[in-house]
């Protein structure tokens, strides 16, 4: 898999690398290293025209300004594996670079993962828990993890 991301900035990048070491000692859960970065997705499929998608983003990053987002809470995609995550707030400056890269970004074989990321379905989060967790461990891991605070506010800098 490949994807557009943002990398979260170095204060919440270490908070969210943090998190993912103390799920891995306490409940086994190492999922989240499929993609070791903390970040979000605004895109992600099986492959992309590399070379125009490179020069694209390029240009794009090179005239977007860095900008603000927030985070709110704790959320969990629900599916056979499921996916515990911190729901960025889709504000209306997110919404709009998110809608530029899905027009601008040419996926050479769409896959079944793009439609989550079409702009009607977005669900813009940062991964904390995925893949090898089981409900008895997602109760657990929500128990600890819901004393936290996780209404984190940071700049967007990179794409």
């Amino acid at each position: 898999m490949h994807g557009v991301v943002s990398l979260l900035d170095e204060r919440h990048y270490a908070r969210v690398q943090a998190i993912w070491e103390e799920l891995g000692q306490k409940f086994d859960v190492r999922g989240m290293y499929v993609t070791p970065y903390p970040h979000f997705s605004f895109q992600v499929a099986e492959a992309y025209e590399e070379e125009v998608c490179i020069d694209y983003l390029r240009s794009l990053a090179s005239r977007t300004r860095p900008f603000r987002v927030r985070t709110a809470g704790l959320g969990i995609f629900t599916i056979a594996n499921p996916i515990l995550y911190i729901p960025v707030v889709r504000s209306p400056r997110l919404s709009e670079l998110h809608a530029e890269l899905w027009r601008g970004v040419r996926q050479r074989i769409p896959g079944p993962v793009a439609h989550y990321y079409h702009p009607d379905e977005w669900s813009p989060h940062i991964t904390l828990a995925q893949g090898d967790i089981d409900q008895d461990k997602l109760s657990d891991i929500v128990r600890v993890l819901s004393r936290r605070n996780f209404h984190w506010e940071f700049t967007i800098s990179n794409l």
